[in-house]
């Protein structure tokens, strides 16, 4: 008996919330959404038309493979990796993205990108 009065009485309060809301509901439903306002935006994306100057064999592979995808901008912008680092992310541009290198020009070029990385009087000049 007592079981029953519970599920009557929680059925009315559902029943009232939902009478209670639905005029509300309506009304909102037939009002305008408000207007989207666009603002233009300045986005700086890294430089594109730079190159590798250095003639180390790593920097033509660089320049060939490297930036396909990344700008050297991009590559500038990395901050100090190691050469593990370098290796594993090599690695995944190969094997996860398709980047084209080949498996006998990655030391080379973990090499080169370590080394470039990691010139500070250089990575002034860079940017």
């Amino acid at each position: 008996m007592y079981r029953s009065k519970v599920i009557t009485l929680a059925l009315i309060s559902m029943l009232s919330v939902v009478l209670t809301h639905s005029p509300a509901r309506a009304a909102e439903s037939n009002s305008q959404p408000p207007p989207i306002v666009l603002q233009s935006q300045k986005i700086e994306l890294p430089k594109g038309n730079l190159k590798f100057a250095s003639s180390e064999p790593g920097a033509r592979v660089a320049g060939t493979y490297c930036v396909m995808c990344h700008s050297r901008g991009m590559i500038d912008a990395q901050p100090p990796l190691s050469r593990e680092t370098w290796k594993a992310e090599i690695h995944k541009m190969r094997t996860v993205y398709g980047c084209p290198v080949s498996e006998g020009s990655e030391d080379e070029l973990v090499e080169f990108l370590y080394q470039y990385n990691n010139k500070p009087a250089q990575s002034a000049a860079r940017h």
